[in-house]
Order: C-alpha cells, then structure tokens, then sequence
C-alpha cells in the first residue's frame, strides 16, 4: 500500500436521487470531470504494470509537455474494455462489461499506447470512467460496485509531491483530494 500525502479531501462526491434515479450530484461531478480532464487531457498512455491480483492493472499516463503533474497512474480493480467507437449504450455495471482474455486486454491496450487522450468524463449515476484517444477508441472502467474500489487516478509516482487522487468508492461515489489552489 502506498502513503499518500495530499491536502484534505475537497469532498465525497455523492448520489442523489431524481425521479427515482440515482446519479452524481452535478456540481460535484463537474468538480471531478475538471480536475480528470486537467490530469489526463493532452497526456499519452505510455506504461502498463500488471499487479499480482489477476484483475488488478496500472496505466501510466505522462504529459510530456509539462514540467510540473506530468506522470499520473490509473490502478483498475474492476471489469473495463476499450471500444472502437461510442456505443450506443455504456455498461451500468460490472458484469455488463465484455469480458476478455488478458491477451484481449493487453491487445487493447497495445493499440491505443501513446495516442494522446482528448476528453475524459464520469457516467452519470456511477463514477464510470471514459477515456476519448485520439484515434476515437473509448476506455471504459466501471466505477459501480457497492462494496469495493473500482479505480483510482493518482501522482502517487516517485518523487512526485502526491497531491492529487481520485477514487470511484463503493456506493456510486468518488471521492477527490487535490491541491488547495485547484478550482
């Protein structure tokens, strides 16, 4: 388990419900889609670090035109896939998402490493994490379980000054640490 040291967090981003439906409350959303878009827009996925629980992987995303939050790491603790094109419909959950091979994911992988990420946002009743490459193709993550972290989206790289982390935490929330001066 790695120590973070970051400033307090700016706060859970919870669910409310409308018309019966539960979704991310909008001004806490946007708070998050910002500070997702300010680490991975413009940066390239250049690295990938198989952890030792089979469904655990890294993505290292670097922004080489940036001196200072250059280097931030994904960690995906769930069911994700890499389309082609938008689909029609998102997955709501887990077991929603096709299933792959590791070969199948390191495939996806292999074909969208270095394309540079042109917007990034969260689905709108769980933190699901969408990832738009240039090329078109779309990483999908879920971000719905109930009980368990689905991913986290960090500078918790060595050297770095561990101020910035997101997480998709049980119960369709997330929760943002990020430095004082983000807005």
């Amino acid at each position: 388990m790695v120590t973070i040291n970051v400033r307090p967090i700016h706060e859970i981003i919870s669910t409310k419900s409308v018309k019966g439906e539960r979704t991310l409350k909008i001004e806490n959303r946007r708070f998050a889609e910002k500070a997702l878009k300010y680490l991975l827009v413009g940066s390239q996925m250049d690295g990938i670090k198989f952890a030792s629980e089979v469904s655990a992987i890294s993505l290292i995303f670097t922004h080489y035109d940036r001196k200072e939050d250059d280097v931030f790491i994904l960690t995906i603790e769930t069911a994700w896939t890499v389309y082609d094109e938008v689909p029609l419909v998102y997955p709501s959950s887990e077991r929603e998402v096709p299933t792959h091979t590791e070969e199948q994911h390191f495939k996806h992988i292999w074909d969208v490493k270095r394309q540079k990420i042109v917007d990034v946002h969260l689905g709108h009743r769980s933190p699901h994490l969408i990832i738009l490459f240039e090329s078109g193709s779309i990483l999908f993550v879920n971000g719905h379980d109930t009980n368990y972290e689905c991913w986290q989206l960090g500078d918790h790289w060595g050297g770095s000054d561990n101020e910035w982390l997101l997480v998709a935490v049980p119960g369709d929330e997330i929760a943002v640490w990020s430095p004082e001066h983000f807005e």
